[in-house]
């Protein structure tokens, strides 16, 4: 009885204690990653032919080691509070060339349609990353081919 009531109890609380401060600390950077990336600044901003929407690749390299990640960030003049932002994607793939028609704007491989605030990524050989949970805000399907 008194090896459970004493020692082995308190042993199991030290360790639900422990477990718990790693997850929180864990929980708390990846917040703050995550809160950075969001609001991290563009490298490259254009504005679409209509002047109406604002889109900006913003690189994600500098935080937590993806190196040579990025997403889209379009930026409606009309709600210019709302963000939408893509996935993760290489930016070995970017280019960002403009792209209008009365449906969709965007740059090559990645459209945003307007009515249905979603994207459509057509990128070849893009991979979905475990940060996308918390990056991207917005709908998407990948286009295959």
């Amino acid at each position: 009885m008194t090896f459970i009531s004493g020692g082995f109890i308190s042993g199991y609380r030290k360790e639900i204690i422990r477990v718990v401060a790693v997850l929180a600390a864990f929980l708390i950077v990846l917040i703050v990653v995550v809160n950075k990336a969001c609001n991290y600044p563009a490298n490259v901003t254009t504005v679409d032919t209509s002047g109406r929407y604002i889109l900006e690749n913003v690189p994600v390299g500098r935080i937590w080691t993806l190196g040579g990640m990025a997403y889209l960030r379009v930026i409606d003049r009309e709600n210019p509070e709302k963000a939408y932002r893509t996935p993760l994607y290489s930016t070995q793939s970017l280019d960002m060339r403009l792209f209008e028609d009365g449906k969709s704007v965007g740059v090559y491989w990645l459209y945003f349609n307007k009515k249905e605030h979603s994207f459509d990524i057509a990128m070849p050989e893009w991979e979905w990353h475990w940060l996308d949970l918390f990056i991207s805000n917005t709908p998407y399907t990948h286009l295959e081919n």
